[in-house]
């Protein structure tokens, strides 16, 4: 089974990006909603600031501070988003669990999905894309193994077609390893789509089918909490508010509650 560890990365590199509010949440809705036994950061260096701050106070949060390489198999990378890919990538071939983008909002239970080999979302389903920004697997998966082996053929010219290895490839992929790989349909992490713009105005969006919500920070870098509650979110992120157990809650065989 997949275990139910769910890794981050939040690099601030050369731009010095900054931890904002809607990471906290994605942290606080991933331990409350997810299910998860614990949550591992995966970052460079600290930061601050209130959302800093509260994300750090969070029990049942590892943080591991490392440098990210900036090259693949020898090959210079300025793109952040493909290392930060092919470490996601050796993270779940080494350890399992799943790996998320700081911009999700966490809905409910990932439990039933973790009776899976390996298991990635639909993004758009007429163009032929999955999407790695949500990804889990148990530790030596047959597909993470197949997608890690496809960057040793990695050319520089990958740089100015990423979406290339972030969609394409692990369409391909779950085509091949159909007995090895669960593909989500779309509402599953990406009820809310790139192209949707009454979301953000706070049109419907049917999350009936979602067990996360996923953002699009790189769309929309500017986007806090305060956004969010102009749309159908609103509910969820009120749910949020306020007092927050720094434990992770977490219902075992036999409703047993325990904190952790």
């Amino acid at each position: 089974m997949i275990p139910m560890v769910f890794h981050f990365t939040f690099f601030r590199g050369a731009k010095d990006w900054k931890w904002t509010d809607i990471h906290t949440l994605a942290l606080k809705s991933c331990l409350k909603h997810s299910g998860a036994e614990r949550a591992v950061v995966h970052y460079d260096r600290e930061d601050t600031g209130a959302a800093w701050d509260e994300a750090r106070a969070f029990g049942s949060v590892e943080w591991r501070q490392r440098t990210f390489e900036a090259s693949i198999n020898g090959h210079p990378v300025t793109d952040q988003r493909l290392v930060h890919d092919m470490h996601r990538l050796r993270t779940l071939w080494e350890e399992g669990g799943w790996y998320c983008d700081l911009d999700f909002v966490f809905l409910k239970s990932f439990e039933i999905l973790r009776h899976n080999s390996a298991v990635i979302g639909t993004q758009c389903k007429q163009k032929s894309k999955l999407n790695c920004a949500l990804v889990g697997a148990v530790p030596g998966s047959a597909f993470i193994g197949a997608y890690l082996a496809k960057y040793q053929a990695w050319s520089p010219d990958l740089e100015k077609t990423f979406w290339i290895p972030a969609n394409n490839w692990p369409w391909e992929l779950s085509q091949q390893f159909h007995t090895q790989c669960t593909v989500l349909p779309r509402p599953a992490f990406y009820a809310v789509a790139w192209s949707n713009k009454s979301f953000w105005k706070g049109g419907k969006t049917c999350l009936r089918n979602a067990y996360a919500v996923h953002l699009w920070e790189t769309l929309k870098p500017a986007l806090c909490v305060e956004d969010l509650k102009k749309t159908v979110l609103e509910p969820h992120i009120r749910g949020l508010e306020g007092d927050f157990q720094t434990g992770v809650a977490r219902l075992l065989p036999g409703l047993t509650l325990t904190w952790e």
